[in-house]
């Protein structure tokens, strides 16, 4: 970063100034929070009222609250609005991190580092999530930044690199779970690089290897127990026999199986589902000609110092696509964006095709020059066409806004969208322990505990009809609502008032 920094501190003033700008854009465009945003302002709200034994006791993993909280409190901004500084800050970072990768790589070449500070800053799925309260942002930046230390320690072999690489992969922890695995690599690269003239070198290696991955492992059976200690406990309650995580990952699996019996091949056919899976979301993640410039880069040796920085790179990309495929495995589902780590890992190859491409254009056949010239052409209109963020849900902030301002204070309200309630009421009054869904509602209200909340906000969309029939019933229930909130494409929020049901049952 200083050599980055010493070299083009114009090139690093305009990313600072470039990410403030798309972050702002993309704000601009998707000022709605995400669902995971609400959880992580509430769990932050409890930290600045003192409440910490609550916070952790809802979110096992807190760090990232507790930076928003920090944020926060020093710059005396509101929750909201300090998330979105710290996560524009952590995407600056990221981007940087993945320039000093690029620069590192290639030994300063001035034009290399340009177009991958073009590729990062365009970079379709860092755009779609900049308007996201998430913590990826700051556990991609720590996992980059780690890279490109360890990297730096290839070349020179100077332990301050290694202490930064060791750094920034404990940080990563804080942000994700998943940083875990770059601490399990670590004695791979400990017998990879450390000297040989080391007195008893076999028997330190060997036994920091140990401590490292048996903390890690018990690191992660606690991580793992405590949270899916709730999914255990319904299953008891329900009568089934699930004692602990293994046990319901075998559950899992046979549910994913239909209730079949668990043979070698079922088995197989699940993992192999799930790898199928993972490399779709990876491949989709990155578009496909960033995928195969990786591939290419990778056959023709583009882009590496040497063989060691190669098998390197290589370690991290088969590190976090074992990770993902483990995820998917035990948990049946897998966000796409956890993919972010391995795309881009792979990403960091593309800078050197694209360079060795705009080379060799003169030289190359008319066919040749034609792809080519396509490949850039259709990542440039999807990396612009990734600027086109937008939300489906500005209604639901609307409605929020209009329940805060023309309902009481003190009113219980009860909606299919948690958002709703937070526009409402805030990240302060957000009821952490209750589920905000379709499901609970009709729970609520075929056991009559509808009858709770003063105020329900049923958003639906006409093509849903599970949503469109609670809709009615709600009216039958409690006559029309007292206000409409419309959407875009047929989606709308109906605001009805319970009182008028109380009142009649009361008579």
């Amino acid at each position: 970063m200083y050599q980055l920094y010493r070299d083009r501190p114009l090139l690093v003033l305009c990313m600072v100034l470039a990410n403030i700008a798309l972050s702002a854009w993309c704000l601009n465009f998707d000022p709605v929070i995400n669902n995971d945003g609400v959880t992580y302002l509430s769990i932050a709200q409890l930290m600045l009222d003192g409440q910490w034994r609550e916070a952790y006791d809802y979110y096992s993993w807190p760090f990232y609250p507790a930076f928003i909280a920090f944020t926060a409190k020093l710059t005396f901004l509101d929750l909201e609005t300090s998330a979105y500084l710290l996560n524009t800050l952590l995407a600056t970072s990221l981007t940087l991190a993945f320039v000093c990768i690029v620069g590192e790589l290639s030994n300063n070449n001035k034009r290399i580092i340009l177009i991958a500070a073009l590729v990062i800053l365009f970079f379709p799925s860092i755009t779609k999530y900049r308007p996201f309260i998430i913590r990826d942002f700051g556990y991609l930046s720590c996992y980059l930044w780690s890279l490109y230390f360890i990297f730096c320690f290839i070349r020179t072999l100077n332990k301050k690199h290694f202490i930064g690489w060791l750094v920034f992969a404990v940080l990563s922890c804080l942000f994700r779970f998943e940083g875990i695995a770059l601490l399990l690599i670590a004695p791979y690269f400990l017998l990879l690089f450390t000297a040989t003239r080391i007195p008893h070198r076999k028997l330190i290696l060997s036994a920091l290897s140990v401590t490292i991955i048996v903390t890690c492992l018990m690191l992660t059976y606690w991580y793992l127990s405590d949270k899916y200690a709730s999914m255990i406990s319904m299953a008891q309650a329900s009568g089934k026999d699930i004692n602990n995580i293994f046990d319901l990952f075998i559950a899992s699996v046979k549910e994913k199986l239909g209730g079949e019996e668990l043979t070698t091949w079922n088995y197989a056919g699940v993992i192999l589902s799930n790898i199928g899976n993972v490399l779709y979301e990876l491949i989709r993640r990155m578009a496909v000609f960033y995928f195969l410039f990786a591939i290419y880069a990778y056959v023709k040796n583009i882009g590496f110092h040497d063989r060691v920085t190669k098998r390197v790179w290589l370690v991290y990309v088969i590190t976090n696509l074992g990770v993902l495929v483990v995820f998917s495995v035990y948990n049946n589902f897998l966000v796409s964006r956890y993919t972010m780590a391995t795309a881009l890992t792979l990403l960091i190859l593309a800078p050197f095709v694209i360079d060795q491409i705009m080379r060799a254009f003169s030289q190359l056949s008319l066919i040749k020059r034609g792809a080519g010239a396509f490949a850039i052409l259709l990542l440039t209109l999807t990396s612009l066409e990734g600027l086109a963020v937008g939300t489906k849900k500005e209604h639901i902030k609307v409605t929020g806004e209009w329940i805060k301002a023309n309902l009481p204070t003190e009113s219980k309200i009860y909606s299919n969208e948690r958002l709703v309630v937070y526009y409402a009421k805030g990240a302060s009054a957000t009821d952490l322990t209750e589920h905000y869904s379709l499901m609970q509602l009709r729970a609520y209200m075929d056991t009559k505990h509808s009858h709770q909340f003063d105020f329900i906000a049923i958003s639906t969309h006409s093509d849903n009809f599970y949503e469109d029939l609670t809709r009615q019933t709600l009216a039958f229930m409690y006559g029309l609502p007292i206000e409409i909130i419309q959407g875009e494409g047929d989606r709308n929020v109906f605001i009805f008032k319970t009182e008028s049901e109380k009142s009649r049952v009361s008579k």
